[in-house]
């Protein structure tokens, strides 16, 4: 586990390094929702010195039931909630995602992509585990 924790750092201040105005996606790679219970699956955004803007948010969810986009988020045209299993039950907050009322087949892979200007894009993926009352 200490090799990731390494691997992971170097990755981020090489991406530092290059992208200086994109200096935070924290993400938790690895989040536990309960059943019947809410989930936010996080995708801070910090801008860098340039000041970044967010054009755009778009969350996907690759899973055993569904490989699709969840919601698209413009700064301009506002959101655009995709049919899913999870359509009634999303919402964002900032970047973030919610989920309320966790079911199992809920459990994946979220990826959140940020469209930034004049910066612009990164991804980050976060895994969610689901588990019973």
């Amino acid at each position: 586990m200490r090799t990731c924790n390494r691997q992971s750092l170097v990755l981020s201040l090489i991406f530092i390094s290059l992208f200086p105005d994109l200096q935070a996606l924290e993400v938790k790679p690895e989040v536990t929702g309960l059943i019947g219970q809410e989930v936010v699956l996080k995708c801070p955004f910090i801008p860098g010195p340039q000041n970044s803007t967010i054009d755009q948010i778009q969350w996907d969810i690759q899973s055993l039931s569904v490989n699709s986009t969840i919601l698209v988020f413009s700064s301009i045209y506002g959101m655009s909630i995709k049919e899913s299993p999870l359509k009634e039950r999303v919402n964002i907050t900032e970047q973030s995602l919610k989920i309320r009322d966790v079911k199992m087949i809920d459990a994946g892979l979220y990826t959140c992509s940020i469209s930034t200007f004049p910066s612009g894009s990164l991804k980050a993926t976060t895994k969610l585990f689901v588990l019973g009352k």
